[in-house]
């Protein structure tokens, strides 16, 4: 990976801001103003409002107000990688242990820079995002072994405050567990992913192909029907400083 390009730190700034906003409208609308690509997804998952996913991603403000406000009440997703120069690790909620362990063997062996935004993902995992050349090429991958799963080029990650209903029927988002660091640095995906998968090193599995890493940009915003919603029930978003005195946003799937 090509480290010598100077990193923009826009895009990690804005997700920071982002993260503290208490509507993805207003949350999408920052993302979009510092050049990071955003689009819509359906209420309560990680699925594109659009046929066309994250190929629909846009910076256009006139754009993104428009999705936000016909469909107010919409998740948010950014495409990982170069498109939004923004990479994450994912630590898998259902090998949660196991992946902490596996990162601070990468952080103790040199591999791991400090994360520069550390989210919790509404089933129970980790998102640790860093930023990335646009001129770096990294492919998505997941090594279910490790606990760790990659979302770089060709996949995508729902971002706060997207709600997510799960399967067991529980209404959560995602929340920011820290800023993180300010002297966060690129990730070596390759190196890592070679540390933490020796099977790829005698010739195991291949990356995630573009199909393969879209789905696995869902992972956390799966719904317990994967088919659209219909009817009408409630889901409460969550007032984001706890206070008591605004009642949470309701909104209608």
């Amino acid at each position: 990976m090509d480290t010598t390009h100077e990193l923009d730190p826009a895009p990690l700034t804005a997700a920071r801001r982002a993260a503290d906003t208490s509507s993805t409208g207003e949350a999408a609308r920052l993302l979009a103003a510092a050049g990071v690509p955003v689009f819509p997804c359906v209420q309560g998952s990680a699925r594109p409002l659009s046929v066309r996913g994250s190929r629909g991603a846009s910076t256009d403000l006139d754009r993104v107000a428009w999705w936000w406000s016909r469909y107010p009440t919409t998740n948010l997703a950014v495409p990982t990688g170069a498109a939004s120069r923004l990479d994450v690790l994912e630590v898998r909620a259902d090998r949660t242990k196991s992946g902490i362990s596996t990162l601070r063997r990468a952080m103790r062996a040199g591999l791991l820079p400090q994360p520069g935004l550390v989210l919790s993902t509404p089933t129970g995992g980790l998102s640790l995002i860093f930023p990335r050349s646009p001129q770096d090429t990294q492919q998505s991958w997941d090594a279910p072994r490790s606990g760790l799963l990659f979302h770089g080029d060709g996949s995508q990650v729902l971002l706060p405050p997207s709600l997510v209903l799960r399967a067991d029927g529980v209404v959560a988002r995602a929340q920011l567990v820290g800023p993180g660091s300010t002297r966060t640095g690129p990730i070596d995906a390759d190196t890592l992913r070679h540390f933490v998968d020796p099977a790829l090193a005698r010739g195991g599995r291949p990356a995630l192909s573009p199909s393969a890493a879209v789905r696995a940009g869902r992972s956390w915003g799966r719904t317990a029907d994967p088919r659209p919603m219909t009817g009408a029930r409630s889901m409460s978003r969550p007032d984001p400083d706890g206070s008591s005195h605004r009642p949470p946003e309701v909104v209608s799937l």
